[in-house]
């Protein structure tokens, strides 16, 4: 169904407009086919991620649309265009089941437009994944990209070839979100029931983004159901969650509110005899309004917290909820966007705003208390002109930042601020549909360190046979004018101190440069090649004295990740599986100082081991997964096995302890030692392989007009004892998680 309405335009030629919705829950449509054609000529695009498209330069007459979207009955309407008319278009798809039970697998491999670092994530692919629950997350599926690697199923953190945690950008609707993970490794802010679209990058990213130098992970979420409640929930060991749908103004508002709390150290005692002593959980809201038949409005919240103990493992008897949680982080985030498409002109025009924070502490074993907050405000506009062979969007934005943290090391307390603003072109043209580019620049004024960047960057692809190979490349430089400061010659370290880059010190700067290959040899089969290099200066790096609990401050290094990351997929009618494989580097070099760059207060330069080469905690030198699923009617069994080699960590040689004499030399003792630690070189030795097992099996029913989903799950399937945590001091070890059986059960009220 389509509903047109015209309005005058200022060029001859003819221009047609238009957005494709779920005709049921009023969803934008990202990645649906638009075909337009008339008397032996063809023009085609793909509706964008608020399910758009624009085609220009239309000649008058009869012309034929035909919009396609797997899983929904095609629609064909008959258009009249008339010399200088703008069209606007609103195509209405209504889901079939008979075509999403007929998977069009050529179609699907078709579709994808993954380019060099570049992977687009649907809803449906999160479905393939298995997890400790019966609702899924985005956490699970990001760990089966081939570069990205964590800790493993606890710690929340993630490494993106090469980088930190705190040198990936995560944005949520938008809004910058800074400890995106939880506690536990399969859960992150984003459960895959709210998620419409996700682009990860694992570098070479457009210059629309910025603020880091590692990676991006670009999340939209959809919008509330706009005609029906439709209530949501689900409950497994691990995880509850409840979500509601619900129109506020028919057709025109809506709202999606979503609420989950962890169960796991409430049921662990039961399944795996010992309490795991933590806990998590998260609110979402979301609402969203047509203003106008041209305009948008959309408000998201979020909030996250985690808390727990991560120093040690407790026993049955042991009550987290009493007393203060040693370890703990919350997330706070606010949005909104206002989207406009001018009536006489091909033009989408965006004004945001957003707020987020997050705040943190942490006492590891034996030591002090230190904790840590940060929050962001950020303002932008962007306007993305659309046209025949490709779009231009040109962007302006400042933000705030501001940093608290202490490390009750008598040094007292820190506080800072950093702001930045600047502009950026982000361009994109297609050439004969075979060859595409995206040339950009990205100008950005810092308050501290460099006065001004100047990031260039560029994107490129060449497809082959039909799509059925593609070469592509990308390139760019990039800034972030803030550090993360971890402890990492901890074994797993989570807490993370957010500081703004030292007055007169570089702003970290780094440059990619990435190449790959992508052929699809069969309409079922893909495989996809790649190779990235990374160049990172001015790395904020600890330095340590001789106390097992503090440090003496923080070098500068230079860093150089590179490696190859491999993909197969095969997708059939019932089963799909995939393997994946990165081989990679990270080396860093501590850079020479002089007097022009100190470094962060409190750093005895004695004590920096100059021109010194290791390799950081990061560094995975191997990494692989396989993923296999198999569908049969109302059944799904799912697996996946991941293996990773050892982190680098750095080995203790011995301990001593250290007395004070009397100042006025007669020998004896005032007070007991102070226990003194001695550490050998830095990352010179090697963790052991983290691998594991998971499986699931699951099962949809039909409860009246109810949908239900019942798992049964296997996490750790071989109850591998992969290592977690190492305290040096007590010689106490602690384990990831042990085999966890699992059985949930969702259901859903369409």
């Amino acid at each position: 169904m389509a509903v047109l309405w015209a309005m005058p335009a200022r060029a001859q030629l003819a221009t047609i407009r238009g957005q494709v919705l779920d005709a049921e829950s009023g969803q934008p449509l990202a990645g649906a086919t638009v075909a337009l054609g008339s008397e032996g000529m063809t023009r085609g695009e793909v509706t964008g991620q608020e399910g758009r498209f624009v085609m220009s330069r239309i000649p008058p007459g009869s012309w034929i649309l035909s919009v396609r979207f797997l899983g929904f009955a095609e629609s064909v309407d008959t258009l009249e265009v008339d010399f200088g008319a703008t069209l606007d278009v609103k195509i209405l798809l209504r889901p079939d089941a008979a075509a999403i039970d007929e998977v069009v697998v050529e179609a699907d491999a078709a579709e994808r437009e993954d380019g060099a670092g570049l992977s687009r994530i649907r809803p449906t692919d999160l479905a393939r994944v298995p997890m400790p629950d019966v609702s899924r997350d985005l956490a699970a599926y990001l760990v089966t990209i081939p570069g990205i690697s964590q800790l493993g199923d606890r710690g929340g953190q993630l490494f993106v070839r090469g980088g930190t945690p705190t040198q990936n950008l995560v944005l949520l609707d938008g809004i910058p979100i800074y400890q995106p993970f939880h506690i536990v490794g399969f859960y992150s802010a984003f459960p895959a029931d709210l998620v419409a679209w996700a682009d990860v990058y694992a570098g070479g990213f457009s210059s629309r983004y910025g603020g880091r130098i590692s990676s991006v992970i670009d999340i939209g979420t959809r919008n509330g159901d706009k005609r029906r409640v439709r209530p949501y929930a689900s409950v497994a060991p691990f995880l509850a969650s409840v979500r509601v749908d619900a129109p506020l103004a028919k057709d025109k508002v809506s709202m999606v509110v979503s609420m989950r709390e962890s169960l796991i150290d409430r049921l662990s005692p039961d399944l795996l005899g010992y309490r795991l002593p933590f806990r998590f959980g998260d609110r979402f809201a979301k609402v969203h309004a047509f203003l106008s038949q041209t305009s948008s409005l959309s408000v998201t919240g979020l909030q996250t917290w985690d808390e727990g103990d991560l120093s040690a493992r407790a026993s049955a008897a042991d009550d987290t909820g009493s007393g203060e949680a040693p370890s703990s982080w919350q997330n706070r985030a606010l949005g909104y966007r206002y989207t406009y498409l001018p009536p006489d002109y091909p033009v989408v025009a965006q004004f945001a705003m957003y707020v987020s924070s997050l705040a943190s502490k942490y006492r590891p074993a034996g030591g002090r208390r230190q904790d840590a907050s940060v929050s962001g405000y950020t303002m932008e506009l962007d306007l993305t002109y659309l046209y025949p062979v490709g779009r231009a969007r040109f962007g302006i934005f400042g933000s705030l930042n501001r940093f608290r943290y202490d490390l009750d090391n008598s040094r007292g307390v820190n506080r800072s601020g950093v702001t930045s603003g600047g502009a950026y072109v982000d361009t994109r043209l297609d050439v004969a549909r075979v060859f595409t580019i995206e040339p950009g620049i990205r100008l950005e004024t810092f308050a501290r360190g460099v006065t001004t960047s100047i990031d260039p960057r560029v994107r490129a692809s060449l497809r082959l046979f039909s799509g059925a190979l593609e070469t592509s490349a990308a390139w760019g430089t990039y800034h972030q004018q803030f550090v993360g400061l971890n402890n990492e010659q901890d074994l797993s370290d989570v807490f993370t101190v957010w500081a703004a880059t030292p007055r007169d010190l570089d702003v970290p700067r780094s440059e990619h440069v990435l190449v790959g290959v992508r052929a699809r040899l069969a309409p079922w089969l893909e495989v996809a090649v790649e190779g990235y290099r990374k160049h990172q200066q001015h790395i904020a790096f600890p330095v340590f004295v001789t106390d097992p609990t503090d440090r003496d401050g923080f070098s500068r290094v230079d860093g150089l990740a590179r490696g190859v990351d491999a993909r197969l997929d095969l997708v059939r009618p019932w089963w799909n599986a995939s393997v994946g494989y990165s081989l990679a580097e990270v080396e860093y070099e501590w850079v020479d100082l002089d007097e022009r760059t100190p470094v962060i207060p409190g750093l005895d330069p004695a004590r920096v081991p100059v021109g010194t080469r290791f390799h950081p905690p990061h560094d995975r030198r191997h990494q692989a997964q396989a993923m296999l699923q198999l569908v049969r009617g109302p059944w799904r069994l799912s697996t996946r096995w991941v293996y990773g080699s050892g982190f680098p960590f750095t080995q203790v040689n011995g301990f001593w302890d250290s007395y004070t004499v009397r100042p006025d030399g007669l020998g004896y003792l005032e007070a007991d030692g102070d226990l003194r630690i001695s550490r050998a070189e830095p990352g010179a030795a090697r963790l052991p392989a983290y691998h594991r097992l998971d499986a699931s099996i699951e099962r949809d029913l039909r409860l009246g007009r109810a949908l239900a989903t019942v798992q049964v799950g296997l996490m750790n399937a071989y109850d591998r004892e992969n290592l977690f945590q190492y305290n040096f001091v007590t010689g106490e070890r602690i384990d990831q998680l042990p085999l966890v059986p699992s059985v949930g059960i969702s259901v859903e009220w369409p």
